[in-house]
């Protein structure tokens, strides 16, 4: 039988906007009309007696602890702390891993809460907020997380198990995975379970934090959540290099490393691979491209930029071969553009050209424009690269303004399902600006409107990632964008709303802790720091800088609103962002890196990491470094980012 011991309540009444009420020996929650709301349930091993109190934070955020103590030996225990929101879910999600059970995309990522039969559990590494759940039911919104687990004895799991008239957020001890592991991309092994035996005395602490709000259209009730789980997260200091080095290691890695020529080719390689024992050596397939991760244009664009500030011949002698180099081969007659400058080499003529890349090339087109101005040297045709992408894409457009994945060489729509084609909303803006033609505006205006409409209906956005078919962030950054040009051009407080609305979908996937991991782990032995990480999608569970894009739309944002929690996260995942950045001398697995290198990808969870059994790979790619420039060339102020 189970020890009884006492558990404390806060003290509250019917005049607070929630309220708990025991009855029957378990804890309820109701709303300030009465109305039931949910109740609090946590299991009676036996062999343990349990403590703890509930405390009320503000009006709608409660921290329930539970301390469960053994009286004898145990030789396996399992603990859980459920809230059981008394409605079904109309809309639930576990941040970064399930939106709405994942139900859109090709993928094969989890789908639905439950695997034959059995509710799926998460380790709480995989959630950017700890083991943190979410749903929206007929009248209220609930939302459930714990604190960061300070050693490998108190790693926890979550789970959230949707019902039809009832929907349960859970927290374990000890950690489990069940019932299979997701362990790669659409890839599955068993799952497990840890087994821990408890000596008598021993004591397991479990922490809940409940925040609790009316339902909002377009699931705004979120925003409640993520504002408190954002105030409440841990902070941790992350000392990286100052920009002014930042910006001079990126220049060095484009220049030094990734700077190729091959036949008409001069411009970027997409990365360096591991060679041999301890050497380098750029990929050797898919190899240049425009944007995504090639980041050609906007490379050329920095190098203009440093050309600019620092006198330096080589930036700009190497900025005009890149542009030249993509301006003459890869525009085509029908004003599409060859984002992959593979395609020319290999005289390929099946191909697809997707609105990532054509989004990001029209936008550095016209930067460049600007930027060879600057410096003396005109060309024209960088405009008019970017204005016939414009041109193409907002003919093909649709009546009810969805532009489209990607298009074929001859011009047909390769397919127009997902958010994708919101990349190609900033640059049609930027058309709009320089031209005054309130076509571009017109069109701009449509394609936002869908594609915003997808995020307020759906809760996600979906298939930016271009190697992957899912939910996840990045194509939700043009949106981020798309509202704050909108903002500026109409003066129309409803896109700065949007901007908010959008960053805190982005907030999802952003990581507000520092996982404790063991000695000998990759992250302890280089000192690496998950807080400021985003994870890249439902189908990809690691984590990457690649909100770096947005540090300079959040630092926006924040002087726009008055709100600093968008310049908190800004500089969060500018640092984040900036570690391990090789100064030349920097070994990682045995490996010295380049100047100016940093690596991909970071596996917090058993994603991809059992397999290897490190947590940070060994893939140079090129849109980190050119990220940061582009964030430094956008702010112009480096101290911005050195607060």
């Amino acid at each position: 039988m189970m020890a009884i011991a006492s558990l404390s309540i806060i003290a509250c009444s019917p005049k607070d906007a929630f309220y708990w009420q025991t009855k029957g020996g378990s804890m309820y929650l109701l709303s300030a009309d009465k109305t039931p709301v949910g109740q609090l349930l946590d299991n009676k091993p036996e062999g343990m007696k349990v403590a703890g109190e509930t405390v009320r934070i503000d009006s709608s955020t409660f921290k329930i602890v539970r301390r469960y103590t053994a009286v004898r030996e145990i030789d396996s225990v399992s603990l859980s702390l459920d809230f059981r929101h008394h409605s079904r879910s109309h809309f639930w999600m576990i941040p970064a891993v399930s939106y709405n059970g994942n139900q859109w995309g090709r993928g094969k990522e989890p789908k639905g809460a439950a695997e034959n039969g059995h509710w799926r559990t998460f380790s709480y590494r995989r959630t950017p907020i700890p083991g943190a759940t979410y749903s929206e039911g007929e009248r209220f919104a609930v939302a459930t997380w714990s604190d960061t687990p300070d050693g490998e004895y108190h790693d926890f799991s979550c789970s959230l198990v949707p019902e039809e008239s009832q929907t349960t957020h859970r927290i374990l001890w000890p950690e489990e995975e069940l019932p299979t592991m997701y362990n790669d991309r659409d890839r599955y092994t068993s799952g497990y379970k840890k087994h821990v035996r408890l000596k008598k005395g021993d004591t397991v602490t479990l922490t809940l934090y409940l925040v609790v709000s009316a339902v909002e259209p377009d699931h705004r009730a979120m925003h409640h959540f993520m504002r408190r789980a954002w105030e409440y997260s841990e902070k941790p200091p992350v000392p990286v290099f100052d920009a002014q080095k930042l910006w001079e290691l990126g220049i060095r890695y484009a220049t030094e490393s990734l700077w190729a020529e091959e036949s008409s080719f001069k411009g970027f390689s997409i990365g360096l691979n591991a060679d041999g024992e301890k050497g380098w050596k750029q990929r050797s397939g898919g190899k240049y491209e425009i944007g995504w991760c090639g980041q050609n244009a906007s490379l050329a664009n920095s190098l203009l930029t440093d050309y600019l500030k620092n006198g330096r011949a080589e930036s700009l002698n190497k900025a005009l071969a890149t542009l030249d180099t993509w301006a003459t081969a890869c525009p085509l007659p029908n004003g599409l553009f060859v984002a992959h400058y593979d395609n020319i080499l290999n005289r390929r003529d099946n191909f697809v050209m997707d609105a990532c890349n054509l989004g990001v090339a029209a936008l550095n087109f016209f930067e460049a424009r600007d930027l060879t101005r600057a410096a003396g040297i005109d060309r024209p045709q960088y405009e008019h690269i970017a204005r016939n992408i414009c041109d193409f894409v907002k003919a093909d457009q649709q009546p009810e303004g969805v532009y489209a994945r990607g298009w074929t060489p001859d011009g047909k729509c390769y397919v127009r399902e997902g958010t994708i084609g919101c990349f190609m909303v900033p640059p049609m803006l930027e058309a709009y600006r320089r031209s005054g033609d309130s076509a571009y505006l017109i069109s701009a205006t449509k394609a936002y409107a869908y594609y915003l409409k997808g995020l307020k209906t759906d809760g996600y956005t979906t298939a930016g990632a271009l190697d992957t078919w899912c939910i996840d962030k990045e194509s939700s950054a043009p949106l981020l964008r798309s509202s704050l040009m909108l903002y500026d051009i109409t003066g129309n407080p409803v896109y700065l709303d949007d901007a908010v609305s959008v960053s805190y979908y982005l907030s999802t996937w952003l990581w507000h802790y520092q996982g404790i991991y063991p000695d000998g782990d990759n992250f302890t032995e280089y000192s690496y720091s998950i807080f400021g990480a985003t994870s890249v999608s439902v189908q990809h569970h690691h984590l990457d800088p690649y909100a770096l894009s947005w540090v300079s739309d959040w630092i926006k944002l924040a002087d726009l609103t008055g709100d600093s929690q968008w310049k908190e996260k800004a500089l969060a995942i500018w640092r984040n962002g900036s570690q391990l950045v090789s100064d030349g001398t920097l070994e990682i697995n045995g490996r010295i890196r380049p100047a100016g290198s940093q690596n991909e990808a970071y596996f917090e969870c058993n994603w991809a990491f059992g397999a290897s059994g490190k947590r940070i790979n060994s893939w140079l790619v090129a849109w980190p470094g050119a990220f940061r420039l582009e964030t430094l060339r956008r702010l112009n102020d480096y101290q911005i980012v050195e607060e």
